[in-house]
């Protein structure tokens, strides 16, 4: 009996530790179901930190950006944005305040927003940001620069990464940058209902446009981008909108 009864009140003890942890720190529960990717309970307990610590900056801060962090995780991506944005505009110099910069930039370039991306680093570049985050920024400002075509800034970002902090996780990573193919292309359409899409599909081929589909996740539904052409030059891409244009279709380049 005795055998029995002590690993149970160990796990008891356990769980009455914990219960207490959480207690005293409002966001304990809600960073353990983020860790365990449970995101919509994240969410709703963050919502409940939020309401109830009204004036607790550093709290609001991190119950912002985990709220942020998992709606990103769920494709969310407007969301995500408005929680990043809280800590940015609201709580400077918060313990998030960086990571929600990032944050900004990071969910507009997952959106393929790359000229809002680009502007979100700047921004958060000229904020004159810690060492702990610069090497993520220099890599995400010469990855988005280099996907806009934007070679110099590209190479300038790239280079201030292996130079100022060549045994990072990034200057490694960047490696993979090197001889990516830029292009741009036209998007037509996209759908959440794939029947949908394959139909607008078949249309524009029977105009005799070579269509392709880029299939993601938005907002916790998949969505289908239909898109048209791949373009060395800016050029080339505009004169395509112009013909698709006349043809009544609405068109967005992307690089």
């Amino acid at each position: 009996m005795k055998k029995i009864l002590k690993p149970f009140l160990v796990v008891f003890l356990l769980a009455c530790w914990v219960a207490q942890a959480w207690a005293q720190d409002p966001m304990a529960q809600a960073k353990a179901f983020y860790i365990q990717q449970h995101y919509w309970q994240a969410i709703q307990e963050c919502g409940e930190v939020i309401k109830k610590n009204p004036g607790n900056t550093d709290i609001l801060s991190e119950a912002n950006y985990f709220a942020g962090a998992s709606y990103a995780n769920l494709f969310d991506f407007l969301t995500a944005k408005k929680n990043f944005s809280a800590i940015v505009e609201k709580y400077k110099g918060s313990k998030y305040y960086e990571d929600a910069y990032l944050g900004l930039g990071d969910v507009e370039l997952l959106g393929e927003n790359l000229y809002e991306a680009l502007k979100a680093y700047t921004g958060f570049y000229i904020t004159n940001p810690s060492k702990k985050r610069l090497a993520t920024l220099y890599f995400r400002l010469s990855e988005v620069n280099l996907k806009l075509g934007n070679k110099e800034e590209y190479k300038k970002y790239l280079q201030k990464l292996q130079a100022e902090f060549p045994l990072s996780f990034e200057a490694r990573d960047s490696k993979r940058l090197l001889g990516h193919d830029v292009y741009y292309t036209c998007q037509v359409g996209a759908f959440t209902n794939y029947d949908n899409a394959e139909k607008f599909v078949a249309g524009l081929k029977a105009k005799g446009y070579e269509v392709y589909s880029v299939l993601c996740m938005l907002a916790d539904k998949r969505l289908c981008r239909v898109r048209i052409g791949k373009f060395k030059t800016l050029a080339e891409a505009e004169n395509l909108k112009q013909r698709l244009e006349k043809d009544g279709y609405l068109v967005k380049i992307f690089p």
